[in-house]
């Protein structure tokens, strides 16, 4: 199973993470334009993309009172209302590519699954049954994170907060 999982940032010139899962064996990559992230997508062809950044531009969302806990920012932020506008136009370019895409919320899975750190360099270690290539910063391991909810997700071990992907309890 091919799954995607994209740390997109708020601006090209800022660095996108991107991870591609193929079972256990994963690529990472940095990457900053959408140009870029849909051109190895469409290399890749996975059958889910998840994407961390908000994938709406609603102000009032649930998710994101709930997600709060694990530390979401509100869309009231500009900076979060323009990595909302990204992520929309991202999703709506490769769902017209006819791609499976989701919203997840890494720091939330890894909260989730116990395996939270400040340092995001650590949380690889949770990952060692994967054969990771790249994995290099703190993008590409959000990536990463998100690529696995999104396996958890086709897994059916999810539970959607209004709209965001986020592991079961108790895995």
């Amino acid at each position: 199973m091919k799954i995607a999982g994209i740390d997109l940032a708020a601006k090209e010139k800022n660095p996108t993470g991107l991870a591609l899962m193929d079972g256990r064996r994963v690529k990472c990559l940095t990457l900053y334009t959408n140009l870029q992230i849909f051109s190895q997508i469409i290399e890749f062809q996975p059958s889910i993309v998840a994407i961390d950044a908000p994938l709406t531009l609603n102000v009032n969302r649930y998710a994101d009172k709930y997600l709060r806990k694990y530390g979401a920012m509100s869309l009231k932020i500009p900076s979060m209302m323009e990595l909302a506008r990204r992520g929309l136009e991202v999703k709506e370019y490769l769902e017209g590519k006819g791609y499976k895409v989701i919203e997840v919320f890494p720091t939330a899975t890894a909260k989730i699954l116990g395996f939270y750190s400040k340092d995001k360099m650590d949380m690889l270690s949770y990952f060692q049954e994967f054969e990771i290539e790249g994995g290099k910063n703190k993008h590409e391991v959000d990536a990463l994170i998100a690529a696995y909810t999104g396996w958890l997700y086709a897994l059916d071990k999810y539970r959607k907060i209004d709209g965001v992907v986020i592991p079961e309890e108790n895995l």
